[in-house]
């Protein structure tokens, strides 16, 4: 009997060290690469193998500078999205993306060589095959990479901004607008210049579009409580459509920002679906889907808005669903208002909102 115990505890021991050894190597060696989804172009634009190799300890893409100087994800289309990777390059190292063809695209890269100094990440737009970095020296920044060592990048582009954060820190390394080009989504490719790089734990994820096309209402009375009812009794609506700033802020429409405003946006579904609608906003806001209340917050809230602070569920019929949400602001705490200039209002009034679709 403590024979047969003896092996039953020698087994589960082997059992627990096989486990921990695959363990080890899944987090040393990382994501495996499917190169099948990579098309690889040569320095004379020639399309050739691409095999996945491991460096540093890293399964990963090898793009040496001459044979294979870009990997392109083809099939992809982005236009709002968050790159998650490593990188180890000898001299230059990038992320191409909104790829129209291999030779347009805004380009991301980041010279190890220059860890430490205000070149080691730039941007510039590729036109027409050109790496023209002297027209852009505003759009560089610092970074604590070194040459042919691993580092982490996430990189989020939202709009036309663009965030890239290095070695997961917190804030960003870089923060700015992209330029504008003909293209504003397309594939992703990744690219090596003047030596060898390496790519490996490539994770892509689509971020949902804010809403900014909406029609908005006059304002009326927050002494009255408003639903679908009452909306139609509205008949003068304004179109409004700030490209480039995500959050709606109401009290850049109305020269005495006092009041209680519908807001609405057409939907339109090839099918009937259900997509997320993840929001946040000050105030007061319900929130009407083909004239059904979908949401209701009836208390007052004031703190920073975050696009992802809440989500509901949207069950879209084919064709067009209209959204509206009905938006008071802050001036609750204020008893009846803020006091500007001589005369009480709102001071913060308005929502942020994106459409996700579901997986």
């Amino acid at each position: 009997m403590r024979e047969k115990t003896k092996r039953i505890g020698l087994s589960f021991t082997f059992l627990c060290f096989t486990y921990l050894v695959l363990i080890t190597n899944a987090f040393v060696f990382g994501q495996k690469i499917n190169t099948s989804e990579w098309t690889v172009l040569s320095e004379e634009n020639k399309t050739t193998d691409l095999t996945d190799t491991t460096f540093s300890g890293k399964s990963c893409i090898k793009l040496d500078g001459k044979n294979k100087v870009i990997a392109w994800k083809k099939d992809a289309n982005y236009k709002n999205f968050r790159v998650e990777l490593d990188i180890a390059g000898a001299v230059m190292s990038g992320i191409g993306f909104h790829v129209a063809n291999e030779q347009n695209y805004q380009f991301l890269y980041f010279r190890p060589g220059y860890g430490g100094t205000e070149e080691a990440i730039q941007y510039i737009p590729i036109y027409n095959g050109t790496l023209s970095w002297v027209f852009y020296g505003a759009y560089q920044n610092t970074a604590d990479i070194k040459r042919l060592e691993w580092f982490h990048v996430v990189i989020e582009v939202l709009g036309d901004n663009l965030k890239v954060f290095t070695n997961n820190n917190k804030k960003p390394d870089m923060s700015i607008k992209l330029m504008k080009t003909e293209v504003q989504n397309g594939s992703i490719l990744l690219r090596t210049l003047f030596g060898t790089s390496y790519f490996a734990n490539i994770v892509i994820k689509e971020l949902p579009e804010s809403i900014t096309e909406w029609e908005i209402s006059e304002q009326l009375p927050i002494t009255t409580a408003y639903g679908a009812g009452q909306m139609k009794k509205i008949n003068k609506w304004i179109k409004i459509n700030e490209q480039g700033d995500d959050y709606v802020n109401l009290s850049r429409y109305y020269d005495y920002p006092n009041g209680v405003i519908y807001a609405k946006h057409n939907i339109h579904s090839e099918t009937e679906q259900a997509n997320f609608l993840n929001f946040d906003f000050v105030g007061k806001m319900k929130i009407l889907l083909n004239g059904e209340e979908v949401f209701n917050y009836a208390k007052y809230k004031l703190e920073r808005l975050s696009p992802g602070t809440n989500r509901i569920r949207l069950n879209l019929k084919k064709g067009d669903n209209e959204l509206v949400v009905i938006s008071e602001g802050d001036s609750f705490l204020f008893g009846n208002g803020f006091k500007s200039m001589g005369r009480l209002q709102h001071q913060n009034w308005g929502f942020i909102a994106t459409l996700e679709k579901m997986k």
